[in-house]
């Protein structure tokens, strides 16, 4: 406690368990509403919020403390009390009614501050070209962000401080910290890192420059150490209280600056993301394996975005997050926003509840500490979200999307579409990875020697690695490598790129059903460079790199006017397989997992199949839009088979009688049923495996999989 603070700090009793480890039912109803006009906020009535909550069968509302303006919602002595409030203490009265009606409270705080970036111009982010966020950020005007190395650090903390004395909350969540898009150039970062390197900062991006990577890693460790005091200040008056940071932004990459060390600061892990059926199942994959503790938290709007304040998701479509969410165990969240006046519409509230009442019948089996059933893990890394082609650029002109996000998720979408079960795993779980069948390395830009030691031993011990591209030839200080440095597990050796940007790979054998329909006549297309790589002694060359006749860039001739068909061997391999140690390993030159087509996602998923030593932990024959997973609920003896249906066109066209094969692992399966409605299947037994049939599936279905004692 502070010794200017009067407030004694509240003393709950400490629930048998954490309040997220049952709750998966979430409402978050955005405020980022001024005060200049006397009508805003005037309806606000907490009654009435707690109402519709109830009518929605909301189980924990986070509830919004403050805004983006940095306009507060209670009587804080530090900073500026909403006018339209008039004094009124909202959330001491929205602890109290949600109370009343068993809803946990979560309460809401935003890092963005426009009133403190209006009232200390000294405390404000300043881009790469000088400007403050107002100037720069999305519409301009609207946002104003303060640096992290400010004065505002403590203020911040200040107000957190005060919150969590005040109210008897389950949690509080802290939305919005991460660089906004680019370096911070203010006084107070350059003097700190003059300070911690003796050097300025450096204006110029260059991946391969020790300069430059110096401030990324000191940018990544003060956003996590900043996150880290705020925790700190919360579990030392409220131990018992959970703290959540926002995640979304790691989608991002550098410019932001999220790594695992910043994970580690939140007790789970939880953001608001708004993309498609692959995009969710993707960050899910992530963030199950980020979290600290289980559940994670999916959020998403009501709305297609934030920026719709009247627009609804069609309830299918509400649907189908929410059950994607439960397929990955995790809990849902939907984002509402409120009208200016403090007023809430009705409708909105009649589809979350919709949506939540048909959840219901699924909390008996909504068992966060279930362990989830995969038998590949795509893995990342937060210092390989850059661009290598943005080196030599200034800071605010590098690309927003990356394109190992891009990659990584084509490669998750062809093992969706091929019902191949699969993980997205990081540096946390280098610990882990005996758990998969197969990791695949989708052209990783950056590795460390921990990483490359880890991997090498996963393999070696009886592990299966796909690598592609550039994985591992740059270590975290940027230095390009003259060799791979799983150089001996890809059995392969790089020693330059080929300048032609439409590549080939053409199969070596004849037949190798790997390869579809492709041959060495025809061979498969890649849409980028490949390395040039020589094979070591001891591996095989499964495919070889094939060049177009001309260069795609050779304005003066080419073999087709519109494409470049290929035309000249060069000897070098394109795919290379290598056993290592009880392993083995796929090295591709290109980035074919990367390819957006149905054919090369195919072929991809041929190489990974190829790769498993046993059968996978499940197999189906269901269309493409049909993702399943599987999790063991050892503490109840039964496994729980998730089938989501999330097509592109809602609603979902039914999906008839879907045959499943689950791996059992030994394990005596006694029944199978489906969890709502509830109805017994029948099953057959192959092996070590139960085969049954999904009658019907609309948009989801939950099958649950009992086995002997």
């Amino acid at each position: 406690m502070r010794e200017d603070q009067d407030l004694k700090p509240i003393k709950p009793i400490k629930p048998a368990k954490p309040w997220y480890k049952t709750s998966f039912r979430r409402h978050l109803l955005d405020m980022h509403i001024p005060d200049w006009h006397p009508d805003f906020l005037a309806k606000l009535d907490a009654e009435r919020y707690v109402e519709l909550l109830e009518q929605a069968r909301v189980d924990t509302a986070m509830v919004y403390t403050g805004s983006c303006l940095g306009i507060c919602y209670w009587p804080t002595p530090y900073g500026h009390m909403h006018d339209g409030l008039q004094g009124r203490d909202f959330i001491g009265e929205m602890t109290e009614r949600c109370r009343e009606k068993d809803i946990n409270v979560i309460l809401y705080y935003n890092f963005w501050s426009k009133w403190a970036y209006d009232t200390h111009p000294e405390w404000r982010f300043v881009s790469a070209k000088g400007e403050g966020t107002a100037d720069y950020l999305w519409q301009p005007g609207r946002y104003g962000v303060c640096c992290l190395n400010s004065p505002y650090r403590d203020f911040l903390i200040r107000q957190v401080e005060d919150l969590v004395s005040r109210y008897d909350a389950q949690g509080v969540w802290i939305d919005m910290i991460h660089w906004p898009y680019s370096v911070c150039y203010c006084g107070y970062c350059r003097k700190r890192y003059l300070e911690e390197s003796g050097q300025e900062l450096p204006r110029r991006v260059d991946w391969h420059d020790p300069d430059w990577i110096r401030l990324q890693r000191a940018r990544e460790r003060w956003i996590a150490e900043f996150a880290e005091a705020i925790t700190a200040a919360v579990k030392t008056i409220r131990p018992d209280m959970s703290v959540g940071h926002q995640c979304a932004s790691w989608t991002v990459g550098w410019q932001n600056g999220l790594t695992n060390a910043f994970f580690r600061q939140t007790d789970y892990t939880s953001g608001d993301f708004y993309g498609d059926a692959l995009f969710q199942s993707f960050t899910c994959k992530a963030l199950y394996h980020l979290t600290e503790n289980k559940p994670f938290e999916f959020m998403t709007s009501r709305s297609p975005d934030l920026t719709h304040h009247t627009t609804m998701k069609s309830p299918e479509l509400l649907r189908a997050h929410a059950y994607a969410a439960l397929s990955n165990h995790s809990a849902f969240l939907v984002i509402d926003a409120i009208d200016p006046a403090g007023t809430m519409d009705p409708s909105v509230y009649e589809a979350i509840g919709g949506v939540y009442r048909e959840l219901e019948p699924y909390a008996p089996y909504f068992r966060p500490d279930a362990e989830s059933c995969q038998d590949v893990a795509i893995y990342m890394n937060f210092e390989s979200e850059i661009e290598l082609a943005d080196n030599g650029k200034s800071v605010m002109e590098t690309q927003i999307e990356k394109s190992f996000m891009k990659n990584a998720m084509n490669a998750a979408k062809g093992l969706i579409e091929h019902h191949i079960p699969y993980g997205v795993i990081t540096r946390k779980n280098l610990g882990e990875l005996s758990r998969y069948q197969v990791l695949v390395l989708p052209n990783l830009a950056m590795m460390d020697e921990e990483e490359a030691e880890a991997i090498r031993q996963f393999v070696r011990a009886g592990g299966s690695l796909y690598a592609s591209k550039g994985s591992s030839l740059i270590d975290k200080e940027g230095n390009r490598r003259t060799n791979f440095m799983l150089a001996d597990v890809f059995g392969a050796d790089a020693f330059s790129e080929t300048g032609e940007t439409v590549t080939y790979a053409a199969p070596v054998s004849e037949g190798d059903a790997r390869f579809l329909r492709y041959s060495a006549l025809t061979p498969l297309t890649l849409l980028g460079t490949q390395l040039k790589t020589e094979a070591r002694p001891g591996s095989s060359v499964i495919a070889q790199l094939v060049l177009p006749y001309t260069r795609p860039d050779d304005a003066s001739k080419c073999a087709s006017a519109i494409s470049n068909p290929p035309g000249k061997e060069t000897g070098h391999p394109s795919i290379v397989e290598n056993e290592y140690g009880a392993g083995k390993c796929l090295y591709a030159a290109g980035n074919l997992e990367a390819v957006d087509s149905g054919e090369h996602r195919a072929v991809f998923a041929g190489l990974i199949r190829s790769l498993a030593a046993r059968p996978f932990s499940f197999e189906a024959e269901a269309p493409k839009s049909v993702e399943l997973t599987l999790f063991h609920d050892a503490d109840e003896e039964r496994y729980l088979l998730h089938l989501l249906n999330f097509q592109k066109e809602l609603p979902n066209i039914p999906v008839y009688r879907t045959p499943v094969k689950v791996r059992m692992n030994g394990r005596v399966p006694s029944g199978v049923k489906l969890a709502s409605p509830q109805q017994p299947l029948t099953f057959t037994v192959d092996g070590d495996c139960i085969k049954f049939e999904v009658p019907k599936l609309e948009t989801y279905a939950l099958c649950v999989i009992s086995y002997a004692k």
